[in-house]
């Protein structure tokens, strides 16, 4: 088997881990007040930027693993994504209808974050266990 695919999908539920672990941070921030807020915050906003990160990283790991275009292009389309977070974060303003707005949409995006990366994921798995069919199947003794 392919190591180089073997470790595009350990990347891919590694971010998918990271993924998950940001929209706790998110809820963990929402739930509290005062100055145990922006604390909480800090953390999402540090695992946040280190997310954009790995998902630059993602796209090179994407392609050295040989994954597909349609693989490659969904990273590519959750590091863009993950890009525009910030734009949504703070574009509309913090306060009143436009500010709940871009937060919504920070939100939304979040979550369109994690269900694009967790298709990748999937197809990381998919290729992993195509190959292994290839091999399985070519170290068959005939009899």
């Amino acid at each position: 088997m392919s190591a180089v695919k073997l470790f595009f999908l350990g990347w891919t539920r590694f971010v998918v881990a990271l993924l998950v672990l940001q929209v706790g941070l998110a809820g963990w921030g929402a739930v509290s007040d005062g100055g145990d807020r922006v604390m909480r915050f800090i953390a999402h906003v540090g695992n946040g930027g280190m997310l954009i990160f790995w998902l630059m990283l993602s796209i090179v790991f994407a392609l050295i693993a040989r994954s597909g275009w349609r693989t490659v292009l969904l990273t590519a389309l959750s590091a863009f994504m993950i890009l525009m977070q910030g734009g949504f974060a703070y574009g509309f303003g913090t306060d009143g209808a436009s500010g709940g707005v871009g937060i919504a949409l920070h939100a939304l995006n979040g979550l369109g974050i994690l269900v694009v990366q967790v298709v990748v994921a999937r197809r990381a798995k998919q290729a992993v266990d195509a190959k292994r069919a290839l091999r399985a199947e070519g170290s068959e003794v005939p009899a």
